[in-house]
């Protein structure tokens, strides 16, 4: 067997390179420390069958190609993730937008439920695109529709900057709206099939750092810079994505579901910076082969009955995915995230002092940054149900501290001078404690749960879902913050932390180092 070839390299390996074989220590390490400076001419030379030294010269290039490959599954996941930065740039955009538009400090005129339509209609076009974009994700390809959504977006911020009117305005966030429907159905998709199984969760958590840097780039220059100006900078982030994602491959699973498998082949050898087969290899040792090898087993397996919406209810296996990604994806918005985007810069109290909204947002975008890079080792070191059972926890805490203090300060007299720094380390706490857990690991979910004949349905469905939650919670939070009082809405906030919290603790499992096929195995058992 193979432990016995590999006994009989030792002894070769004396035979050949005496000197470099000195530890006869059984620990893998220092023996690949010790053939892989062999030729694999050599090995066969010696008396090794060609079959184990093509594996072990495989395996040792490898080693070498690693950190390359790594790279460059960062390298296209990142630039797929600049549309999301886009859409991010979108979701914060209001909170400095809203201040000047009703200042008058641009060419149109707004009133509060104006401002309420042109926060949430974003939302309702989020919840129109998903569905087509699933279809079309199938049929043109992920990279084809994520370039046309590139720009899609770039006449969205173009619009609103030559014809300044509200309906325009409407037009242009409604539009941005179903590019992010499209951002969230087929971002995290593409990053998911492109990603290996070593380092998916933290490229899949990438998605969220990058939509965040959007909203940070809103907060950081939008109260400063005019109103026009904002716009202009804004059309950079479209732009740049469109100038580098046309260089990335394409997903080599929706190669493989087209039966373009040397094209999938390519596409693979590029993100694992993996050498062709030379005549004379062992193909079966080659690691692009077994990877697309078991990628046309596993396409072909779920393939085989073509997937439908109806599948993700029918399925026993599906329909526990489809529980987890939904509720998880609701709680994401349910939590706080999207009026603390919008409306932060015209909730937080005054203080006084150097800190007021436009400085605190600006921080509370750079710790959504901040913290959802800080979480991309995590999510693969520690997993992703107790980030986000800690997520939930720490949000729950935190809009309910804010929420008694709003309570205090806006329906008793008692005098909270003294107190008014709590809701701005609220926003920073929450900040933090959302984008560790919550903030990204919903569209990490997405990506793990669903055989490939239903993914593209399972993501039109979480999107929806992202957006009749976001649009329901802005377009309501004026209404109930100024009948009731703000403290209202962030008890609600309060509650969904903790059922968050809850939900993960006792229903989400771990999918951490697990292959779609064994968490399709776990599904399937549940």
């Amino acid at each position: 067997g193979h432990s016995c070839e590999r006994r009989r390299l030792r002894h070769i390996m004396h035979k050949v390179k005496p000197t470099i074989v000195r530890n006869e220590r059984n620990d893998s390490e220092a023996f690949n420390e010790s053939w892989r400076w062999l030729d694999s001419d050599q090995l066969v030379a010696a008396g090794a069958s060609v079959r184990v030294a093509s594996a072990m010269k495989g395996s040792a290039a490898g080693s070498d190609f690693k950190t390359t490959g790594a790279l460059r599954q960062y390298a296209a996941a990142c630039s797929a993730s600049l549309m999301v930065m886009t859409t991010g740039a979108w979701l914060g955009w209001p909170s400095p937008a809203i201040k000047k538009l009703l200042a008058n400090q641009t060419e149109m005129v707004v009133n509060h439920e104006q401002i309420s339509w042109v926060v949430s209609l974003m939302d309702a076009g989020s919840a129109v695109s998903p569905i087509p974009a699933g279809f079309l994700m199938d049929v043109i390809g992920r990279k084809a529709i994520l370039l046309l959504t590139g720009l899609l977006f770039a006449v969205t911020w173009l619009m609103p900057l030559v014809l300044q009117t509200p309906l325009v305005l409407y037009i242009a966030r409604f539009l941005a709206g179903m590019g992010k429907g499209v951002a969230f159905t087929v971002a995290p998709m593409y990053i998911g099939e492109i990603a290996s199984t070593r380092i998916r969760g933290a490229l899949s958590t990438m998605f969220a750092g990058l939509l965040w840097s959007g909203t940070m780039f809103e907060f950081g220059f939008g109260p400063f810079i005019s109103y026009n100006a904002l716009l202009i900078l804004s059309l950079v982030m479209p732009v740049a994505f469109l100038a580098t994602f046309i260089f990335m491959p394409e997903s080599p699973y929706y190669l493989v579901m087209k039966r373009r498998n040397e094209d999938a082949r390519k596409a693979l050898k590029w993100l694992r910076n993996c050498p062709s087969v030379q005549p004379g290899d062992d193909i079966d040792a080659n690691p692009v082969e077994q990877e697309l090898k078991e990628m046309k087993k596993n396409v072909s397996e779920e393939m085989q009955n073509k997937g439908s919406f109806k599948d993700l209810v029918t399925s026993r296996s599906n329909r526990k995915a489809i529980v987890i990604v939904l509720l998880i994806s609701m709680f994401q918005r349910t939590c706080g995230i999207s009026p603390m985007l919008a409306y932060s810069s015209v909730t937080l109290p005054e203080t006084g002092t150097f800190i007021g909204p436009n400085q605190i947002i600006v921080v509370f975008g750079f710790i959504l940054t901040i913290s959802n890079f800080l979480a991309t080792p995590l999510i693969d070191r520690l997993g992703r149900k107790p980030l986000l059972i800690f997520s939930g926890a720490g949000c729950g805490l935190v809009t309910c501290i804010s929420a008694i203090f709003y309570y205090v300060h806006h329906q008793t007299d008692i005098d909270t001078s003294s107190f008014l720094w709590i809701p701005y380390v609220g926003i920073c706490c929450f900040g933090l404690t959302h984008s560790i857990g919550i903030g990204g690991i919903p569209h990490t979910l997405l990506s793990e749960l669903f055989p490939q004949n239903v993914k593209c349905y399972a993501a039109s469905l979480a999107s929806i879902t992202f957006a009749l939650s976001s649009f329901a919670i802005n377009k309501v939070y004026i209404t109930v913050s100024t009948s009731v009082g703000v403290w209202a809405m962030f008890t609600f906030f309060a509650f969904n932390g903790l059922m968050c919290a809850l939900f993960s603790a006792f229903v989400v499992f771990e999918t951490k180092g697990k292959s779609f096929a064994e968490i399709q195995r776990i599904l399937h058992k549940a």
